[in-house]
């Protein structure tokens, strides 16, 4: 059981580190573990539409994910603000700008207090390069 929690646990960690015992040598290794988010590389030629799917969230909830944003432009990019169709829903934008070619994340957040059954909002991000826009669209179904 020990075993198990201590996999799922690893299993959310971004970076593991790996030890290997060869011929009374040990290396510890770093690794990159795969991104349980969502991911989308920001479009320069158009809105830039994510899909977050919160499936089945309990009455009075808070329910999470994130959002993995590449950056596909050859200057950096701030996400500079956003504007939710429901006070319900929010998003915690990335404080520091987005480096070229590097990745930045933001975490949506839903607020199930209030709502009930199928639920459907949106969220429109600004970013400093007029170019780009982020359009998050978020579905949960709402259980009493």
């Amino acid at each position: 059981m020990v075993a198990r929690k201590h996999i799922a646990s690893l299993a959310i960690i971004a970076t593991a580190l790996i030890t290997i015992s060869c011929g009374g040598k040990t290396t510890t290794k770093s690794t990159e573990l795969p991104y349980q988010g969502i991911e989308a590389t920001i479009r320069t030629d158009s809105v830039t539409e994510v899909l977050v799917e919160l499936g089945d969230v309990p009455y009075s909830a808070l329910a999470t994910k994130s959002i993995r944003l590449h950056n596909p432009t050859e200057t950096p990019l701030s996400l500079l603000d956003y504007q939710a169709t429901c006070r319900c829903t929010w998003i915690n934008l990335p404080t520091a700008p987005i480096a070229a070619g590097e990745y930045g994340e933001a975490e949506v957040v839903f607020d199930s207090r209030g709502e009930r059954g199928s639920v459907g909002n949106y969220i429109d991000i600004t970013t400093s390069d007029p170019r780009c826009r982020i359009g998050v669209w978020i579905s949960a179904n709402v259980k009493l």
